[in-house]
């Protein structure tokens, strides 16, 4: 072959291999930057239930903030992990029914949504999956 036959193709290959890495890192960064923006949705629909939290207080109760959180629970279908509707749902389940139930259990169940939260901000890993049905989606109402 001749030389400027190999220069030319060094210098094609040079420019594919430049494209591709750069079609590369734009994909990770458009996938890094969806990733941030969902975490930021997460975490502000996060601190909106632990804020509206207060409202299911006896000492403290506050109906607009219980709407508030049943929004807020409503919304997490869109971003949260199983696990936060699941235990948010318990915890609903102990406040919203007629039944009595004890400060404690009230209160390990508030731990445990609280622990799930905190859970899914720390791995900080989008939502790929869900084991969740249509029929798992319950409408509560405040009291």
């Amino acid at each position: 072959m001749e030389q400027s036959t190999i220069e030319m193709l060094i210098q094609v290959g040079g420019a594919v291999i430049a494209l591709v890495a750069g079609l590369i890192t734009l994909f990770i960064n458009e996938r890094n930057k969806r990733s941030e923006q969902e975490y930021k949705r997460k975490e502000e629909r996060y601190i909106e239930l632990v804020n509206a939290l207060r409202g299911f207080y006896i000492d403290s109760f506050d109906k607009e903030k219980t709407e508030n959180f049943l929004r807020q629970v409503n919304l997490c279908w869109l971003y949260c992990p199983d696990e936060v509707i699941q235990t948010a749902y318990k915890f609903l389940m102990m406040v919203h029914t007629g039944q009595k139930q004890q400060d404690a259990d009230k209160e390990k169940a508030v731990g445990e949504f609280i622990l799930a939260i905190r859970m899914d901000l720390i791995g900080r890993k989008p939502v790929k999956s869900t084991s969740l049905k249509s029929e798992d989606f319950k409408h509560f109402g405040a009291t």
